[in-house]
């Protein structure tokens, strides 16, 4: 019984093995079979076969970024970019507005800085912005951060934000690269540029130079004024033609050198100079209530010689240990201004003129210089935290000269003025990060001597000492990869510049202009969310705000007599509360779609007599862009502002519309980019009409520019060099003065 147990199971198991085998036995045969039939359908010319295209992995790249403190605008790999100016390119970035006079606003404000490469330049500064970067192709430039909370780091002179072009990168690779553009429209007007990098061993070099010329014909334009006086009854009405053509040149040399992988030292040098030529001339009457002439003349001014010069230069040198991310810099910078305006008056076929003279020379010089002295201290604490520490020195001289050569019996003007401003401040810092949250704080503190001093002995010499305390603070939450969302609280002060102080009265046989010496700084608060999203296809911002000041600097308009005078005080008001938004959306490839805009509400007042200016007000301005066949790329925009924007006080700024068409192509693996543009080919002229609705006159001035205009631009870039100009992580910043020649 035993053995057939035995003799059963093993009979059994055999068969089980048995059968496992086989099945894998067939299971081998079917693969073999497959690959058999697989090798002879390979060799098999009956049977079809397709080869696959070659499949790119591609990934979008987003053109905007939120951080904590600033927005940045990706200009390198916006193809647009390639053939448009500076200019240009701001109309789509951010917070940042263009209007149809090509005046620029951050966030709807014009009290706003530009720096270059993280730090003040003299080539971007003063009342010709629009020029200089209208000169700037952006071609050159890397990208541009919109600091939209400078923090206690930065002054807190007149910044409420700051635009910072960025032109360099830090790729180190030996060679030379550059870049050479130019342009001309059908007006003759036309400019000019190169760009040049070289680096040899641990010195980097840049060069850099622009020329733009505008041409008389493309300015010609004019002007008509009509008030009426609200304790008279009198009315006037002015008419004017003008036509300005100036010539601007922009240089900039930069070099930086590692000492070692731990020192770094850079300077740079840079100017920008213009000349300019205006030519002018009109009618002038005023009526009084039953509509008789009082007095009518003809004017006409010119100006021989206006030359503008801004210079200067600043040196850094920068330390870092070997705890990551702490680092020491210490800054020098020097700032200079040098404008001599000479210009001529004349009137002619009057009819009791109200003055005693029939014309007047003026001839001003102004000279500015500027001594900055700067220390900055980085220290990380662990991963999550960092610490910000300086000190600053400012030593400031203005220096104006004002002759005026009346011709008739009026006394002629003499004035010489002199104002010196030395700050000193110290400002920390703390950043904090854990996890989805980052929050920054920080407390600037500055203190200020002004004097002011007539050494012709015309007026009294003057001094004041300033204290201000500037806090400051940012509290950001990223809630995914793609959203972000932020608060902060921010403080600026604002000190005026020579031509607010400047007390020297500039006549006219109807207005009278001077400054005010007394003047003080002034002080603004600003409140803001913004919340950001940054999807593969669509990049939303929205940003709410509200700021305000209860002692701004404000020009204050009355009327004595038959004359308007005008001059400056800290007596303004202001409240507004306002929405920006960004949308960039590309639904296919190929197709973009931007809208940058804005809307707001906003009230300002002055007292002694009380005058209140409020209205809400928006602008918009829309992109798209497509590419076609044949590599060629095609650009549309539309720029328009409504509402009752409000300019000051007394009166309303005009609403205004703009459009553009752009094709261009690029050559040569890229390296060439040709465009053709043409702006506003179905309209001749643009209207501006600003209304004056409060105090002692109201009334509108109506201007019109010449705006159809077609162009081209090249830029041809060369050399295979990735490196550049390697900048201090630290550098000077003075954020600083309205009014009167600026650094």
């Amino acid at each position: 019984m035993g053995k057939k147990a035995n003799f059963a199971a093993y009979t059994t198991n055999d068969k089980v093995r048995f059968t496992m085998r086989k099945k894998l036995l067939i299971l081998a045969a079917c693969l073999s079979a497959t690959a058999l039939t697989a090798q002879n359908t390979n060799r098999t010319d009956s049977v079809r076969t397709q080869k696959m295209d070659e499949v790119v992995v591609t990934r979008r790249r987003q053109l905007v970024r939120n951080d904590i403190d600033r927005l940045t605008y990706d200009v390198q790999h916006d193809e647009t970019a390639k053939t448009k100016s500076t200019l240009e390119i701001l109309k789509q970035i951010p917070f940042v507005s263009v209007d149809g006079q090509e005046n620029i606003k951050v966030q709807g404000s014009s009290s706003f800085k530009v720096y270059k490469n993280g730090h003040p330049d003299p080539g971007f500064s003063g009342q010709n912005l629009k020029e200089i970067l209208k000169a700037l192709p952006a071609s050159n430039i890397k990208k541009i951060e919109v600091i939209t909370d400078p923090g206690a780091r930065y002054d807190a002179e007149g910044t409420t934000a700051i635009l910072n072009i960025v032109m360099t990168n830090d790729t180190r690779l030996q060679g030379v690269s550059g870049n050479v553009n130019l342009s001309a429209n059908t007006w003759g007007s036309m400019g000019a540029g190169a760009y040049l990098t070289t680096k040899t061993g641990k010195l980097t070099t840049t060069v850099s130079y622009n020329e733009y010329y505008q041409s008389a014909k493309q300015s010609e334009g004019g002007s008509e004024a009509a008030y009426h006086y609200i304790e008279s009854g009198e009315r006037s009405f002015a008419s004017q033609n003008s036509s300005t053509k100036y010539n601007i040149h922009i240089g900039d040399i930069s070099a930086s050198y590692e000492i070692d992988s731990l020192n770094l030292l850079s300077a740079s040098a840079s100017g920008f100079g213009y000349a300019m030529d205006n030519n002018a001339h009109g009618t002038h009457e005023r009526r009084d209530k039953d509509g008789s002439l009082i007095y009518q003349y003809d004017r006409r001014s010119y100006t021989p010689e206006y030359a503008y010069l801004n210079f200067g230069g600043r040196l850094d040198y920068q330390h870092k240990t070997h705890l990551d991310g702490e680092v020491l810099t210490l800054s020098y910078m020097l700032a200079a201004t040098r404008r001599h305006n000479t210009s001529r008056e004349e009137y002619c076929n009057a009819v009791n003129m109200p003055v005693s003279y029939t014309g007047y020379d003026l001839n001003s010089r102004e000279h500015f210089s500027e001594h900055t002295f700067q220390v900055d201290y980085v220290r990380p604490f662990g991963k999550h935290h960092k610490l910000e520490s300086g000190l600053k020195y400012i030593l400031r001289h203005n220096n104006s000269l004002t002759f005026i050569d009346y011709t008739g019996t009026a006394t002629d003007v003499d004035t010489h003025f002199k104002h010196g401003t030395q700050v000193a401040a110290a400002y920390l810092s703390y950043l904090v990060t854990a996890g989805k949250w980052s929050a920054r704080t920080g407390l600037r503190y500055e203190y200020s001597y002004m004097k002011g001093e007539y050494p012709d002995g015309s007026n009294n010499s003057f001094h004041a000492r300033l204290n201000d305390w500037v806090p400051s603070m940012s509290l950001q939450y990223k809630m995914t990869d793609t959203q972000s969302m932020k608060i902060s609280y921010s403080t600026s002060i604002n000190r005026p510049g020579i031509t607010y102080l400047n007390p020297a009265v500039i006549s006219s046989p109807n207005t009278r202009q001077y400054g005010n010496a007394s003047l003080g700084s002034s002080r603004n608060q600003k409140l803001q969310i913004s919340y950001m999203l940054n999807a593969r296809k669509l990049t939303l911002n929205l940003t709410p705000y509200y700021d305000f000041t209860n002692n701004g600097i404000t020009d204050i308009r009355y009327v004595e007599g038959r004359t308007i005078v005008s001059t400056y005080g800290n007596v303004q008001k202001r409240r507004e509360a306002g929405l920006l938004t960004y949308t960039r959306w590309q639904p296919f490839r190929g197709t973009t779609l931007s809208l940058n805009a804005s809307a707001k509400y906003a009230r300002i007042a002055v007292p002694a007599p009380e005058v209140e200016n409020k209205g809400w007000s928006g602008s918009v301005f829309l992109d798209y862009g497509q590419k076609l066949p044949w590599e060629l790329h095609f650009d549309t925009s539309l720029a328009l502002q409504c509402g009752r924007p409000i300019r000051g006080p007394y009166a309303y700024e005009a609403r205004w519309h703009n459009y553009r068409f752009t094709i261009n192509r690029s050559f040569l693996n890229d390296r060439l980019s040709v465009a053709v543009y043409a702006n506003m080919p179905f309209t001749t002229r643009e209207k501006y009409r600003y209304r004056t609705v409060h105090g002692d006159y109201t009334g509108y001035n109506l201007s019109w520019d010449k705006t159809r205009v077609f162009g081209i631009r090249a830029s041809w870039s060369f050399g295979k060099l990735k490196a550049s100009v390697k900048k201090a992580e630290r550098s000077i910043q003075n954020d600083d003065l309205v009014g009167g020649v600026k650094k």
